[in-house]
């Protein structure tokens, strides 16, 4: 099911109050970023998605449209984001958008959004790229947007996030689904805390020490998640790799 934007911030908001983010945006954040794309690489092929999300509160809108304006106005102008001048709607609620090309294949999108009775203003920054966009070019944009959150003062969490199909050298392999996802597992060196499987889909969430995003889930510490669905019209397996946890359709 394809997730609104509002869906999404509200999502995010309610894991990190929930099971408690462990780290805030720093330094390891793109380390992390290039760890996690260079491990999936050998698995995927090069026609992906890539996607860097931050999620996080910034000052208060108490659900009226004109502070929301100005918020996703000023957050705009911060990031370099063509600005919007009117709010748009995701299911029935005012919502800010904003969105530019920042590299080729590369698109940044500003939200923000504060539901009725919230008095937060939430926000998601989010860069959006084909396998055309160069890596470091990409690394270098969450690196730069780490910086302009810090001075701020948006606390929230990143979440990088990959999905392709799967090479054609692994599916030729004749592994099952669960065995690929144990492969991978491996690969980033990590151990399953929690998982799932029906008739199309296995995931998987990870501990990795090799990671240090991560999120609580009771008493479990889950540092990446992978979901691989095969796709019923087509038979073709569908990769997703995101840390600390996937927030887009798999």
């Amino acid at each position: 099911m394809q997730k609104s934007w509002l869906l999404s911030i509200i999502c995010m908001f309610i894991i990190s109050i929930i099971f408690g983010w462990v780290r805030h945006a720093d330094a390891h954040g793109e380390q992390e970023a290039l760890q996690l794309l260079n491990t999936v690489k050998p698995y995927m092929m090069s026609e992906n998605q890539i996607t860097f999300k931050y999620t996080g509160n910034y000052g208060t809108c108490n659900g009226v449209a004109q502070d929301m304006l100005q918020t996703g106005k000023k957050l705009s102008q911060a990031f370099g984001i063509s600005q919007a001048e009117v709010l748009s709607e995701s299911n029935s609620h005012p919502t800010y958008t904003a969105k530019s090309e920042v590299a080729p294949g590369a698109v940044v999108t500003v939200t923000v959004a504060s539901p009725r009775g919230q008095s937060a203003c939430y926000v998601v920054l989010r860069l959006d790229a084909s396998h055309e966009a160069e890596k470091s070019e990409l690394v270098k944009w969450q690196d730069q947007a780490g910086e302009q959150l810090k001075k701020l003062g948006i606390n929230g969490q990143w979440n990088v996030m990959v999905q392709g199909y799967v090479n054609e050298q692994e599916q030729s392999g004749q592994k099952s689904s669960t065995e690929l996802v144990n492969s991978i597992t491996l690969a980033f060196k990590g151990k399953i805390v929690e998982s799932y499987k029906d008739q199309n889909t296995v995931s998987a969430s990870l501990s990795s020490k090799e990671f240090q995003s991560s999120i609580k889930s009771g008493d479990k510490t889950v540092n990446l998640q992978v979901a691989l669905h095969q796709e019923s019209t087509t038979g073709k397996l569908r990769l997703t790799v995101g840390t600390p946890i996937i927030t887009m359709e798999y």
